[in-house]
């Protein structure tokens, strides 16, 4: 039984490291997205004319936002991306008085939020009725992991 017990590995049901809470899963993400946000501070400036995106950066939109959406809905911190986004918007409307606009970084970072958070809003809606993910995530802010749905609906066909 000890050997059983050594060879189970440490993240699992009743080892040192079972079930890390929410909070903790959550915590480690915030140095990254604060990083995102004070890069974001930085990329305004005063000509209208630095406040495009380039035809190639618009092509890859796409990937960074379901990129962030994976992370987002995976990694279930969408409080932590709902909050970044919203202080990002913020700051927007604020530099906005100042006559500042978002170059073309800040544009592509923007425009992959804004898409994490249209991708989030359409997976949520896709599936705010299925009763097992409902029991599953409970609460008032669902967001089931592709992973759960994954497992769930598609390997149990095959």
């Amino acid at each position: 039984m000890e050997a059983t017990r050594r060879r189970q590995h440490p993240g699992a049901a009743g080892g040192p490291g079972a079930q890390l809470g929410a909070s903790f899963l959550q915590a480690r993400y915030i140095p990254f997205f604060l990083i995102l946000f004070m890069y974001f501070s930085g990329c305004f400036t005063a000509s209208k004319a630095e406040s495009l995106m380039p035809g190639p950066a618009l092509l890859l939109v796409a990937p960074s936002g379901l990129y962030y959406w994976y992370l987002v809905t995976e990694g279930q911190i969408f409080i932590l991306f709902i909050f970044t986004f919203f202080a990002m918007l913020a700051l927007v409307l604020h530099q906005k008085r100042k006559r500042l606009f978002l170059d073309s970084n800040g544009l592509f970072l923007f425009s992959s939020f804004s898409l994490t958070l249209l991708l989030v809003a359409l997976w949520v809606a896709w599936l705010w009725n299925d009763p097992v993910l409902r029991k599953k995530y409970p609460g008032v802010i669902y967001v089931p992991e592709p992973w759960a749905f994954y497992t769930l609906h598609v390997s149990s066909r095959h």
